[in-house]
């Protein structure tokens, strides 16, 4: 136990960069997410009368795990990074546990859902940088084999991330407040696209394709919608975002139009 929590972490950890503004703003972020996007999906997943046992990989400060078990749900979350020194201030602290999520600390079908926000781009890289390791494929491999391992039969893995196709990278590599985003050429492979993640988890023992889903209230521009600036900054963003989650236009959620992805792999 190290500060009042199970320390289960074999391998690495991850040495994150934190702030408490850092910690404030993801905290707002977290709990739009939860509310409107996770919540309504799991919900959908859920038939009557059953609780659905939840794994929130890198689950950083663990306020979804709080928000996921208030909606209703059995959830646990994991985190090897240092967003846990906010664990404290957590209601759920009993559902939470230092581990690596290439090493999983649960036994096979465990959960009936596992999933993870923009996780799989902060494995397999040098740091906490964006710079791919030797090891890259093989890291990212390792924990979409444990996501697949700890979920039941017939159960669901969503994860979510920026997407590699999109030309600007709009969720890294900026100050606070800051507008300037950089670059993102398809070649580089600290991101991931659909195809990757059909191909990690093919590979994972998944025989079933992963299918992007809509992406509409997933972001509530939290920061950026406390500004005239953020406000008028975001507009594009909000109706690409939007363009990824229409029926009609289902084909382009995975194209270099849509700048983040949600992907479903059935177990």
């Amino acid at each position: 136990m190290v500060g009042g929590f199970p320390d289960l972490v074999v391998g690495a950890r991850f040495d994150d960069q934190t702030s408490d503004e850092l910690l404030v703003n993801e905290e707002r972020n977290t709990e739009h997410t939860v509310s409107e996007y996770w919540t309504p999906l799991f919900k959908s997943f859920q038939k009557p009368g059953e609780k659905l046992r939840i794994l929130a990989v890198g689950c950083g400060a663990g306020g979804e795990v709080d928000l996921l078990r208030d909606a209703g749900f059995e959830c646990v979350g994991i985190d090897n990074g240092n967003r846990v020194r906010s664990w404290s201030t957590r209601k759920s602290r009993h559902s939470l546990a230092m581990a690596n999520a290439m090493r999983l600390p649960f036994p096979d079908g465990s959960f009936d859902v596992a999933f993870c926000g923009c996780v799989f781009p902060h494995v397999g890289v040098v740091g906490d940088s964006s710079t791919p390791s030797p090891t890259c494929w093989d890291d990212r491999l390792a924990v979409a084999r444990e996501m697949t391992r700890v979920v039941k039969p017939g159960g669901r893995i969503v994860v979510s991330s920026p997407n590699r196709w999109f030309p600007l990278d709009l969720f890294h590599g900026r100050a606070i407040g800051s507008f300037r985003t950089p670059l993102n050429p398809p070649w580089r492979k600290f991101l991931l696209a659909a195809s990757d993640y059909r191909r990690l988890f093919r590979a994972a023992g998944c025989e079933k394709p992963a299918v992007p889903l809509p992406i509409e209230n997933y972001w509530g521009f939290c920061r950026t919608n406390g500004s005239f600036k953020g406000r008028v900054a975001s507009l594009p963003v909000k109706a690409l975002l939007q363009l990824g989650s229409h029926e009609a236009t289902r084909p382009l959620r995975a194209s270099g139009l849509v700048p983040w992805i949600v992907m479903m792999i059935g177990r």
